[in-house]
């Protein structure tokens, strides 16, 4: 592959430590050769996204969905496809507290790897449930951030938003579960999107790349931790949009 010639492909996985160019890109790009000529750059920050997308104008992308809708207008994002997780049957989030924690969690210190994507998680996942005055604490690592809240560390946020599936397992260990609660589950939320970036597409066959997406080979999938490629569910994103952007 002439990589002179290989076009831009973002991939976006907001907060998540291992979402390096040095510890995640060769195994992105082992998904991206077997779809074209594609050079990716693997990404955790979204701010660091838009600028590699004004420098690299990338024509595809894996993204996130508060990304995709904290920017699909700017940048010109399509959404043409989703993943669906290995052993992630729905996208839900779950907000952890103390066991003897008390119900009003509006202006508490939530502790997520989702902090740069501020507006879909008060928005979207809380469904403004605790209004704007949420505050953020960045974290890359969600397990430890509950044992430090249940362990009373100083410095602790007051409530941990994790995946469910995390949750489950946490709320399962015998020292742990009993010391924390869920206080609040998300809807079932959009997932990871693929994403055309119109303005830099050209002539790109999105109809291949569609297909070609869908019969992507299974381990190549595996190495992603992504079981399939599938259509967009359109009512939910479509959902997930109107909450983000109400007044």
């Amino acid at each position: 592959m002439n990589i002179l010639l290989a076009v831009a492909f973002l991939f976006l996985k907001t907060g998540e430590k291992f979402a390096t160019q040095e510890s995640a890109g060769p195994t992105v790009a082992g998904l991206t050769s077997s779809l074209g000529a594609y050079e990716p750059q693997v990404l955790n920050d979204p701010v660091k996204a838009v600028e590699f997308c004004a420098a690299k104008k990338p024509a595809v992308g894996i993204v996130t969905p508060g990304f995709f809708l904290a920017y699909n207008r700017a940048l010109g994002m399509e959404p043409v496809l989703e993943t669906r997780r290995q052993n992630v049957p729905a996208e839900r989030y779950v907000l952890v507290t103390g066991k003897n924690t008390g119900d009003d969690l509006h202006g508490r210190i939530i502790a997520t790897t989702l902090a740069k994507e501020e507006r879909y998680v008060t928005a979207v996942i809380l469904a403004g449930k605790l209004g704007e005055e949420v505050r953020l604490k960045p974290v890359t690592d969600v397990e430890g951030a509950a044992f430090d809240l249940a362990d009373g560390a100083k410095d602790a946020a007051e409530a941990v938003l994790m995946e469910e599936g995390a949750w489950k397992a946490l709320s399962a260990d015998e020292e742990l579960g009993p010391k924390l609660k869920a206080a609040f589950t998300s809807e079932e939320l959009p997932r990871d999107l693929v994403v055309i970036f119109r303005p830099n597409a050209g002539s790109l066959d999105v109809e291949k790349l569609k297909t070609a997406l869908k019969q992507t080979d299974k381990q190549i999938l595996s190495s992603i931790r992504v079981e399939a490629f599938v259509d967009v569910d359109k009512e939910r994103l479509s959902k997930a949009e109107a909450l983000y952007r109400a007044k």
